[in-house]
């Protein structure tokens, strides 16, 4: 498996010459297999994803704020007929996902209802998600900790295991739950928006520290953690301060980096 960053901004796109280095897209993440192409979210970083018709397309969504939705439509290979997409996402079942995506992408909040004649593409229940990848794959949700919800995702797949945990408002009694669904990754994709000095005046708006995903790395067995969800005022001077202080193991996300698992 392939990991691909196509965004690691959290809360809104940023564009900037201090900003280059490390991008500016919000979240989207690919897991790419000989089957599939797996998506973590469609932030506005899923425009520059190239999607394969040969392959069947799963986009899991953690949650529906902007940041992880803005980019949907403007995939110009979601466009065409042959690529066959399946959208799904652990916090609500097909038909009100059906509903949340089209809401966004109409009337007031976008110019086309451009899901009205994708036939390509197909809502389904995460359930359904997980039968589809049945074959060599195991993929497990998990509930986090974010304001209207949100739920992390692994998937597994020839000994092979990817996490993604963003975003999350980690506490301590969602250590273990967390610890024993990251245990053996290969890499987890962790929400570390904040530092912790900052932290102590963000509780309650859903992201955890780099600070934490630290500590979380030393309790658990797994192949690396990365840091992602940037926070939009974060430089590509302070992310490599920050990147240069990081213990073995813990690298900082960027825009169109790719990692084998």
């Amino acid at each position: 498996m392939r990991l691909i960053t196509h965004g690691c901004r959290g809360s809104i796109p940023v564009s900037s010459s201090e900003m280059m280095k490390y991008g500016g897209n919000t979240t989207c993440f690919e897991l790419i297999t000989d089957e599939f192409q797996i998506f973590f979210d469609t932030g506005s970083g899923f425009q520059n994803a190239i999607l394969n018709p040969n392959k069947e397309i799963l986009v899991l969504f953690s949650h529906f704020h902007h940041d992880h939705l803005q980019g949907l439509a403007f995939n110009k290979y979601l466009l065409k007929p042959e690529t066959k997409t399946f959208i799904s996402s652990a916090l609500v079942d097909s038909e009100e996902l059906n509903k949340i995506i089209r809401r966004y992408f109409s009337g007031v909040f976008f110019p086309l209802d451009i899901f009205d004649n994708l036939d390509n593409v197909t809502f389904s229940n995460f359930s359904e998600a997980q039968r589809t990848l049945s074959v060599g794959f195991n993929i497990e949700a998990i509930k986090l900790n974010h304001p209207g919800g949100s739920y992390g995702y692994s998937v597994t797949k020839d000994d092979k295991k990817c996490v993604f945990l963003c975003d999350n408002e980690f506490t301590t009694s969602q250590a273990d739950e967390l610890k024993n669904f990251s245990k053996n990754a290969d890499i987890v994709i962790w929400d570390g928006m904040f530092t912790e000095e900052e932290l102590k005046s963000k509780t309650g708006w859903g992201h955890s520290s780099l600070e934490q995903g630290v500590e979380f790395f030393s309790d658990i067995n797994c192949g690396q953690i990365i840091i992602s969800h940037h926070a939009p005022y974060r430089t590509d001077a302070e992310l490599d301060i920050i990147g240069n202080s990081l213990p073995n193991g813990i690298h900082l996300a960027k825009d169109g980096q790719v990692l084998k698992l």
